[in-house]
């Protein structure tokens, strides 16, 4: 069983993170994170049916280092499997600020089955003021989770694999 915080840890960790910074850095974030729960925008309660669908659907965020020496600069992929679907989201993110944000953008989608490539499609960057983005809230390299509140307010939790 693993030890996750629960909401009023984690808005403790926010307040927190939005004062001092959440001391997140760049090695610490490398990895396959699968997603465990998600909260609303104004709520307590983990929204259930999102998560459940998100944790059925083997959601995934991975994130690598484009190469040795930048501290900043990661590959993104955000991915979800159903049977043998595989959809992809490939792309390009950044650690930003104190706090920090990590904010991205996917420059292809992929879908294949069973490592199949069946649709293969490129996308456009968007502008710097509708770029996505995670406020990186917490993290424990001990228990092996991140949690992160996204553009549109939902807060989730990660799990490392």
């Amino acid at each position: 069983m693993r030890n996750f915080p629960d909401i009023n840890e984690i808005k403790l960790l926010e307040k927190n993170s939005q004062k001092n910074g959440s001391g997140i850095v760049h090695e610490e974030l490398l990895g396959i994170w699968k997603f465990k729960y998600v909260w609303g925008k104004e709520s307590d309660e983990i929204k259930n049916i999102p998560s459940s669908i998100l944790q059925v659907l083997s959601a995934t965020l991975e994130l690598k280092s484009k190469n040795k020496e930048d501290q900043i600069n990661f590959e993104i992929k955000n991915s979800i499997n159903f049977g043998l679907l595989n959809i992809t989201f490939i792309g390009r993110a950044e650690l930003k600020g104190l706090r920090p944000l990590l904010a991205f953008y996917f420059e292809e989608l992929k879908i294949s089955i069973s490592n199949l490539p069946i649709f293969n499609k490129k996308l456009k960057k968007p502008e710097d003021k509708k770029m996505p983005f995670f406020s990186l809230v917490g993290i424990s390299t001990k228990d092996n989770w991140l949690c992160a509140r996204g553009r549109g307010g939902g807060l989730a939790i990660w799990v490392k694999s």
